[in-house]
Order: structure tokens, then sequence, then C-alpha cells
């Protein structure tokens, strides 16, 4: 491992300094938080805020604290096969002589041991020993533990260079047991994962293989397919401009490579992320370095490229000139050979691989070709609909009045937090209002950019709805975090009323649903008139929670009816006499 750098802890604290600016938060370490869930979860600012179980965030939250053994946040995810449990545990420091120097303190590890065990074990003091919203998810963990063995991730998170000493290490995997895998998380970790991805053009010179290759035009789209040296097609992708232009080298001349490494700019539009531990990835490296790499141009599909422009002169073996190349299909391949390349480069002399090279003039063709050609490993949908036309619109129109929607994730992050509208937030927001599903706007909003895309972005989707949405859940999660406030000393209060740390996308959706019975149109210029129909959503919700408990009894549990669709059926199952009368109540008791 390289020797930890300035640079690398400035770039983390900048990035931290700038979280604690946006959430105004008295210290980074707080900030830390969201800057590393971020990056390891991809959850919402909501989601990362609700998921702290550290006493000390808790206290300067203005939330009464107590025990958090070790357990800094607790995300549970349910939606992974099979569940996955979360569980964080977080050190900054704040100057780089102590990140460079110091170990992770060996003090959390008997700490985290001891709440581990008696989660397994569930003893029965575990909830009254720590506080109220560890307490909580430790009541959700032990359901889960009903339906079979959820999966447990312990993350050790810090932007210190070194991880625990040796022998605490080897004590602490020793002991977690053997449903617990550890992950760390440090500061090479980190800065790999935020370094600025600012896109360069990539521009190379690539050679074919004879004269066996074939041109074909068709209106705004030409291609070429040719064979090519495996080395040419990591050569035209590293980080040196000099090498990718030379496309006439020597074998000796390959070595140069192992001095470089991948440019990832030029994967920016490649709709796949890279997967180490990829069978697929592991196979093709397996390929490249056995004595059948000869045949690696019959086992492999091969790759697709696009780029502005490419020209070759008309003759043998000619050199392709490329501009502003994309790794559209292929990803896998490049870097699975790559690696290879630097464990044994005296195997590639032989390898031969199809390139199909796209010369696109229309974005979202090139989008297309990067969606239709690739179907081996999973891909994140977000990715492959950020260049759709309806993100693109959605992104000018906010433009027009100097708000920021984030086609991509954090694509404005220099930008004041609350002009920034992120576009998988936006879903779930348009999902649970205008979609009327809020069940799958709170735990299935991987659809928002996948089947059911089409019906959330429709052609009716513009800058107002969204705004209108986004606005209304911004609201009512100001509201549940007072409430949160309220409640979180007072542990027989916390029970009756934390289903609000659970309930916002449906008390979202019946804001909608009332407005709608009472004809109000859903443009933002009503925005406030929509919202006094907040206190009636609620009494609603608590209405559907006392029809959920009087069928099921003491068995009831706010995380579990949130994570069902109850709560909506049940509203959909009111008569109008029935709400008429609900809504001229108030204070209801759940």
């Amino acid at each position: 491992m390289n020797p930890p750098t300035l640079q690398e802890f400035s770039l983390i604290r900048t990035k931290t300094d700038r979280k604690r600016q946006d959430y105004a938060f008295p210290d980074l370490t707080s900030a830390f938080y969201f800057v590393v869930i971020d990056l390891i979860l991809g959850l919402q600012e909501d989601e990362i805020r609700d998921s702290i179980t550290d006493s000390n965030f808790l206290k300067i939250s203005n939330q009464p604290s107590g025990h958090d053994r070790g357990i800094d946040a607790l995300y549970i995810d349910e939606i992974s096969a099979p569940s996955t449990v979360h569980m964080f545990n977080f050190k900054y420091a704040e100057n780089f002589d102590k990140a460079k120097s110091n170990n992770l303190p060996s003090g959390e590890i008997d700490k985290i041991l001891g709440f581990i065990n008696a989660l397994n074990q569930k003893d029965a003091a575990l909830p009254q020993e720590v506080n109220a919203v560890l307490s909580s998810k430790v009541q959700d963990i032990w359901r889960l533990f009903e339906n079979g063995d959820p999966k447990f991730i312990l993350h050790f998170c810090a932007n210190y260079y070194k991880g625990f000493e040796k022998a605490e290490r080897g004590r602490l995997e020793r002991s977690v047991g053997r449903n617990v895998e550890i992950k760390y998380h440090l500061m090479p970790d980190l800065f790999e994962s935020i370094v600025s991805k600012d896109k360069q053009i990539v521009d190379g010179r690539i050679k074919a293989i004879n004269t066996g290759f074939f041109e074909k035009s068709d209106g705004n789209i030409r291609a070429l397919i040719v064979n090519v040296d495996a080395r040419d097609l990591i050569r035209i992708v590293i980080d040196n401009e000099e090498v990718r232009s030379k496309a006439d080298m020597t074998n000796d001349e390959y070595e140069v490579i192992k001095k470089s490494t991948l440019l990832e700019d030029a994967f920016n539009d490649n709709v796949r992320i890279y997967q180490k531990k990829s069978s697929i990835n592991k196979n093709i490296k397996s390929t490249a370095l056995s004595d059948e790499n000869s045949k690696f141009f019959y086992y492999n599909n091969g790759v697709t490229l696009t780029c502005d422009s490419f020209s070759y002169s008309d003759r043998r073996a000619p050199v392709i000139e490329l501009k502003n190349v994309q790794v559209v299909n292929g990803s896998q391949t490049i870097h699975s050979l790559y690696e290879a390349f630097l464990e044994d480069s005296s195997k590639f002399r032989d390898i031969e691989i199809l390139c199909r090279i796209c010369e696109v003039r229309d974005p979202a063709l090139s989008t297309r070709i990067a969606e239709y050609t690739n179907s081996q490993n999973p891909v994140k949908s977000r990715d492959i609909r950020s260049v759709d036309f309806i993100q693109l619109s959605l992104e000018k129109e906010f433009l027009v009045n100097e708000k920021f929607y984030e086609r991509k994730k954090n694509q404005y992050a220099e930008k004041p937090l609350n002009q920034r509208i992120d576009a998988e937030k936006a879903g779930q927001v348009l999902m649970a209002f205008f979609n009327r599903s809020p069940y799958e706007a709170k735990n299935r909003k991987g659809l928002i950019f996948g089947d059911k895309y089409e019906e959330v972005f429709n052609e009716e989707v513009n800058a107002d709805k969204v705004w209108l949405a986004y606005n209304l859940f911004e609201k009512i999660e100001s509201e549940k975090n007072k409430i949160k406030l309220e409640i979180v000393g007072d542990q027989l209060l916390f029970r009756n009323k934390s289903y609000i740390l659970h309930a916002s996308y449906y008390i979202l959706y019946v804001i909608g649903e009332l407005a709608r019975r009472n004809k109000i149109e859903l443009k933002y210029s009503n925005f406030q008139e929509i919202w006094s129909l907040y206190s009636d959503s609620v009494s609603v919700i608590e209405a559907t929670i006392a029809k959920e408990r009087s069928e099921v009894g003491q068995k009831y549990n706010h995380s579990t009816f949130f994570r069902s669709n109850k709560s909506k059926k049940y509203f959909e199952d009111l008569e109008e006499v029935e709400l008429l009368k609900l809504l001229s109540l108030s204070d209801m008791s759940v």
C-alpha cells in the first residue's frame, strides 16, 4: 500500500467540511457520517439521518442520546436477499498527523462484540441499555430473526490510514461470528471513492490487425468493425496521452502500460460499474493468462466504443484515429485484461479482440447503444436514464430558475444543498404523490429507473410537479424530525408515536389524495393550500394504524406495517362518510 498523502486527507476533509456547511453541523465527525454512508450505500439524506445511532450525534441534534455500544449507525436493507443489516463504526481525525499515524482504537472492539452477542442472544435487557433509536432498530432486527437469518455487515469507517493493530484485528475477526462480514473503509479507500470525476476527453489511435475490417454507415451513425491487439485496447484508455496516441508499439514498448493506470473517464458512458469480484471478470482474466489465450477472440463478445469521430487511412492494417472515446460495452473485459497484463504481460502477444467503433452524432443513440449492448452483469438503471430526454429536460427547466436537478448523483455537489434536486429522490416523491404508490416509493425505489420509469417520469412530468412533491416531502421530513425530538426520550410515547419515522411517503400520498378530493390543482402555486392538509393526512395514517392494530393485536409493529401496502389499502377502503368523520376528529390516539 502506498504511504498516506496530505492530498488524500485534504480531499476527504474538504468533502466532509462541505457536508458540515450544507447541514450546519457543529463538527466534522457528524458530517463524516453523511459522506461515508452515502459513498457506501448511496442513501438519501433522510435515510442517512434516520440510520444514525451515535449518542453524540443524537445529543448535538437535541435528541436524548443514551448508549450506542459502538454502533454509530445502523441501516436495515430488507430489499436484498437475504435482508442485510449494515452496522457502522466511525472515527474521524481532525489533523493529518493523527490520521496517518494512529491505529483504529481497539477499545471499540469489545463494545461492538458485546452488542453483537447481546443482539444474537436476544438479550431482553439490550433495548433498555441503548438509546431509543438503536433500541427501535434492535427490535426490528429481532423481527427479522423470526423470518430467517439476515446477513450482517460491520463497516469500520475512518479517515485513518491504518486499521486495527494486527493482533486486535485478529481478535475481532475470530470473535465476531460467522454471520458477520467485516469491511474496512480507510483513507485510501475513501479517497479513491470520492476523487474528482471531472470528465477528461480521451483521444487515441489504434491499429487494426490486417485488412479484416468492415465499415457501415447509416444516417447519423457510422460503424467500423475491426480486429485489434488486446494490448492496444488497454493502451488507448490509460492515463497517458502520449501513449494513447502511439499506435505502432513493439512488444517491449507495451511494457509502459504497467506504469500507467486506466483512465476511468473513458468509461463514463458505460452503464456498468466494474465489479472486481465478478465470476465473469475472473474468467476473462484466467482465459487471458491461460495456454488457450490465442482463442480469446472466439471466447469473448468483444467491446464497443463510441466516439465523436474516427478516421483511418485506406491501407493494409490501418491506424484509426479516435476522438472523445467512450467504452460503452466492454469495461469488464478491459479492466480484467489490464489486471492480467500487470500480472503477466508475456501472455499477451497472441490475444486479439473484436472491436466495434461507432461514430455517433446523436447522444440519445449513444445511450441506447450503451443500454442494448450490455446484458451480462447488473446495470445501475439510473446511469442509463441520466441522459434520457425527460431527465435532460428537467435539468434545463430547473436551471432557468437557478435550481440544480441532478440527473447523476452529486452532479452539482458544489451548489447550495437547498437548490439541488436529486433525481432518485424526485422519482420517489413523484411515485408516492402523483403515481399513488407510497409502498414502492419507500420500499422499492429501484423500480423508479427500472420497470416503472415510464410511469413515474411520464410526458406530463415537469419541474413544477417535481418541485411541489419534493418540497412537500421536505416539509413532512421537517415535521418528522420535530416529533422525533419530542418522543425519543419517552419509551411509551416513542412506541406509540414513532410511526412518524416510517410514514413520510404514506403521508405524502394521503396529502395528494385529499387534495384531489378537495379539487385542489396539484401545482406549486397551490403549495400552502395543499400543505394545510398535513394534519388531516396524519390523522388518516393514525386511523390506518388503529385498523391494523385491531387486526393483529400485540404483533403490530410500525416498521413492519409501513414495509407493506396495508396503510394505502385501509385508506382506499374508507367510505366517504367515515373519512369525513375521521377528519373532524383531532388528537386521535394510536
